[in-house]
């Protein structure tokens, strides 16, 4: 009878134990995002100027600026900042920021039409 009722204690110790751990690794998934945005960027110093900034910005994970192609693609976490307070930072740099589709969005959103 002893065993029977150490034994269901167990079960019950290693499912609860599971669930605990289950529900810890929801809460570890992060919430991070992609965005890019055309940006009038013309000189090197205008590139480091943004890449000594905007990695700073609260939530800010990665970013790479294209001179060439005139364009910031930033990681955020979608948690502490969005893509409206990313262009607001261009902005207070002095930078006009427009956010570029990708060709895959504007392909499927013409589809949908």
């Amino acid at each position: 009878m002893k065993t029977i009722q150490l034994i269901s204690i167990l079960l019950l110790s290693t499912l609860l134990f599971m669930s605990g751990s289950v529900v810890a690794q929801d809460k570890k998934v992060k919430k991070e995002a992609e965005i890019l945005f055309s940006v009038p960027i013309d000189c090197p110093s205008c590139q480091k100027k943004l890449e000594a900034k905007l990695p700073y910005e609260k939530g800010v994970k990665d970013l790479k600026i294209d001179l060439e192609k005139q364009t910031v693609w930033f990681l955020y976490d979608t948690t502490k900042t969005n893509k409206n307070n990313l262009i607001k930072a261009l902005d207070k740099l002095g930078y006009q920021a427009k956010e570029l589709v990708p060709v895959k969005e504007k392909v499927e959103a013409k589809e949908n039409k």
